[in-house]
C-alpha cells in the first residue's frame, strides 16, 4: 500500500492567487501568460507589479498597445531606474505587450543605441510622441502617467516643459516662436498655481495652439 502525505498549501496562497486575480481584471492584459509571468517575477524579485491603478473602461483604442493606463505602469516600474537598457524597456513592454517597433523607435529617438542605457524620462517624451495624433495629445498622456496628483493631476511645470522640449525638437532643429509662446504661456500660470499645472490648463482658449 503506497501512502501519501498530505499536500501542504502555503497559508500566504489564497491571497497571492486573489491578488493576482484583481490584478488581471484591472489591468485587462492582451496576453496574459506573458504578462502574469512578469506579474509572478516582479512579485518574487519585490519590484513595482506590472498593473494598472484602475480599470480603464472601455479600453483605449491604440494600434500601438499604449494607454494611458499602460504608460502609467511604465512610469512606475522604470521612472526608479533613472537610466534603463534596452533589455530593460523591452521587459516591460513585452509584458504590457507595446508593439516591439514603438518601443525601438522611442529608444532610438532618445538616443539609445546598441548597448549602453538611456534616461527613462527621455524614452518616456518620446513614446508618448509615438502613441498619440499631436504634442497637445503627448503632452497630456505623460501628464497621465507621471502625476502624482490623481484628483487634479498636477505635474511640475519644468517637468512639462522638458518632455515638451524633446518631443518639439525631435522635429525641428530650433524652438519655433510658437514653441517659444507656449512656453511663456505656461510659465506665467504655473507661476500662479505654485510650479504646477494641470491637464486642463493645456487647453485653455487662452494658450496659444501646442504644436
Amino acid at each position: 500500500m503506497v501512502m501519501v502525505s498530505d499536500a501542504r498549501v502555503p497559508a500566504s496562497l489564497p491571497v497571492i492567487l486573489k491578488d493576482y486575480t484583481k490584478a488581471a481584471i484591472r489591468t485587462q492584459p492582451k496576453d496574459l501568460l506573458i504578462w502574469s509571468a512578469a506579474y509572478f517575477r516582479a512579485l518574487t524579485e519585490d519590484k513595482v507589479l506590472p498593473v494598472k491603478e484602475r480599470l480603464e473602461f472601455p479600453i483605449p483604442e491604440s494600434d500601438n498597445g499604449v494607454s494611458p493606463g499602460i504608460m502609467r505602469v511604465l512610469h512606475r516600474q522604470l521612472s526608479g531606474e533613472g537610466s534603463v537598457s534596452w533589455e530593460q524597456l523591452q521587459e516591460v513592454c513585452v509584458a504590457m505587450s507595446v508593439a516591439e517597433e514603438t518601443a525601438q523607435d522611442a529608444w532610438q529617438r532618445a538616443g539609445g543605441g546598441d548597448g549602453g542605457t538611456v534616461d527613462w524620462e527621455h524614452i518616456l517624451s518620446h513614446l508618448a510622441a509615438l502613441s498619440t495624433h499631436s504634442t497637445l495629445e503627448a503632452l497630456q498622456l505623460v501628464m497621465a502617467a507621471v502625476t502624482e496628483d490623481p484628483v487634479g493631476r498636477r505635474v511640475e511645470n519644468s517637468t512639462l516643459i522638458n518632455h515638451y522640449n524633446r518631443i518639439h525638437t525631435h522635429t525641428n532643429i530650433t524652438p519655433t516662436d510658437q514653441y517659444m509662446e507656449v512656453v511663456s504661456y505656461l510659465n506665467d500660470i504655473a507661476n500662479y498655481q505654485e510650479g504646477y499645472l494641470m491637464p486642463s490648463d493645456l487647453t485653455r482658449p487662452s494658450c496659444p495652439v501646442i504644436h
